[in-house]
């Protein structure tokens, strides 16, 4: 699985005093402890919030880190350590899997920051969120839709980033979770004997993926269900029936010549071809009768 991108916490070195006396700063931020907060946090300005909160992510105490990074930029968000204290806040959001919220940390500091080098870095962490927000196949796919909407901006955006080969098996991973999930819709419909939902969706699967390990199982799935769908169909309407599904026949060698269901395939053509000419003979005597 992918990691996410780490940035070794830089020693903390002292800065200059921020701006704000701490009167100022309980008006401005009244949420910090040191304005009378019952958080825990005590901080009188931002470079001290920054300070403690980079000691806390640099040791693992990401939640102690989240609650200071926090703080450093509710002193203000122009400030000098503002720009670190959003991404490490990202970062560890990711560490302790809140990655909804993460993906928005990160998102904010590319909107923020968009000539800072780790812009890249950071529309990549927001990826690795999504990728680990989505869910087995089974269930709602919104988070893997928005993953590969942010990896194909992403290849677009970093045409040759040192990441790319991370984001396309992402990519590859979430496409296929998606064509399983396709599949498995064509499955059900089959189940259920809606012979002609479960035509649609084995081909709108194959057409979505064609490249995906199910795409010669939907195609062999479209085409036992069409033959069911021509068998239990009127009389007068099975032949053209039949012969589309002969028509997915002829696609499925076409497509996928070494698969090993040629076989079955072969056995649904000889009964669309058994079905379609019996079909032929019935028409041919209706007409004779008129």
């Amino acid at each position: 699985m992918p990691g996410i991108a780490r940035v070794v916490s830089p020693p903390m070195l002292p800065r200059p005093h921020g701006l704000a006396l701490l009167l100022a700063l309980c008006a401005a931020a009244p949420a910090l402890s040191g304005c009378g907060s019952a958080t825990g946090i005590v901080a009188d300005d931002a470079e001290e919030a920054y300070n403690t909160g980079m000691a806390a992510y640099a040791e693992g105490r990401y939640d102690r880190a989240i609650e200071y990074l926090r703080a450093t930029l509710d002193f203000g968000r122009a400030g000098e350590w503002a720009d670190e204290a959003q991404i490490y806040l990202a970062r560890a959001y990711f560490e302790t899997e809140q990655y909804l919220l993460a993906a928005a940390e990160f998102d904010r500091f590319a909107d923020l920051y968009p000539n800072d080098p780790r812009t890249e870095e950071a529309r990549l962490g927001e990826i690795q969120a999504y990728y680990r927000l989505s869910p087995p196949y089974d269930l709602d796919q919104t988070d893997t839709d928005r993953a590969i909407v942010l990896i194909r901006t992403f290849m677009a955006n970093y045409p040759n980033s040192v990441f790319t080969a991370d984001v396309v098996a992402m990519l590859e991973e979430l496409r296929g979770k998606l064509a399983r999930k396709a599949f498995e819709s064509g499955r059900f419909y089959e189940r259920r004997g809606l012979h002609e939902a479960a035509v649609l969706t084995y081909q709108a699967m194959l057409e979505e993926h064609p490249t995906s390990p199910y795409a010669d199982d939907a195609l062999l799935g479209a085409l036992r269900a069409q033959v069911a769908f021509a068998q239990n169909s009127v009389r007068d309407r099975q032949a053209e029936r039949f012969a589309e599904a002969m028509a997915l026949y002829d696609r499925f060698v076409e497509l996928f010549p070494g698969s090993p269901l040629v076989r079955e395939a072969e056995a649904l053509y000889d009964e669309a071809y058994a079905g379609r000419r019996a079909a032929e003979a019935w028409e041919a005597q209706q007409a004779a009768r008129q």
